[in-house]
């Protein structure tokens, strides 16, 4: 999901509802915008706010001045915006599928594997994102924590700069393993391979 979500997503727009919906252009296909209600939906019903505010921060690009600059009161109010525009979205779509069985996935059997993931990468994050990616894995799906996780490890990196922090390629196996796992495409967990060392 917050994949959508690039360096300069905002713009120009003048609310966050207005920036979500220059995301959703007609073009998209109808699968990855049922995706991304999927999750949004997962985690405004299951995790607390300041978690949800936690994961945003953690995982987008100037994630953490986006509720400082924002009218947003938290992650709550914002994934509701976001399932708004992605109802809106699927209004004016009526022949939108439903998710495939492979899209439905939950990984529930992987819990174990995706919280070991999280352990592993601790000292990357501060104890609130760490608490937040677990209570992911227990209480939404341990596939959307784990590609939260993905989402989160570049920019742990860059906040550690001038030091980047690096994957070793065991680390980067693991992941990529996990991926496999969970059948991702080819893109999803090699999204974070120049964080491998070379």
């Amino acid at each position: 999901m917050v994949s959508f979500f690039h360096q300069d997503w905002r713009l120009d727009a003048s609310t966050e509802a207005d920036a979500v919906a220059g995301q959703f252009v007609e073009e998209l296909e109808p699968q990855a915008v049922l995706l991304v209600r999927r999750d949004a939906q997962l985690l405004h019903e299951r995790l607390p706010a300041e978690r949800i505010t936690t994961l945003w921060n953690g995982c987008v690009e100037s994630g953490e001045r986006f509720f400082r600059n924002s009218r947003l009161a938290d992650g709550a109010e914002w994934m509701r915006q976001v399932i708004a525009v992605c109802d809106e979205w699927i209004l004016r779509h009526p022949h939108t599928v439903t998710l495939s069985e492979a899209d439905q996935y939950e990984g529930r059997e992987l819990d174990g594997r995706v919280r070991s993931a999280i352990a592993e990468f601790e000292d990357w994050f501060d104890r609130g994102m760490v608490q937040a990616l677990i209570e992911c894995v227990e209480l939404c799906t341990p596939d959307l924590a784990f590609r939260l996780l993905l989402q989160a490890l570049p920019r742990a990196s860059a906040a550690s700069s001038p030091d980047y922090l690096e994957l070793s390629k065991q680390q980067y196996a693991r992941l990529a393993s996990l991926g496999r796992e969970f059948r991702y495409g080819a893109y999803v967990v090699s999204d974070v391979e120049y964080l491998a060392r070379a």
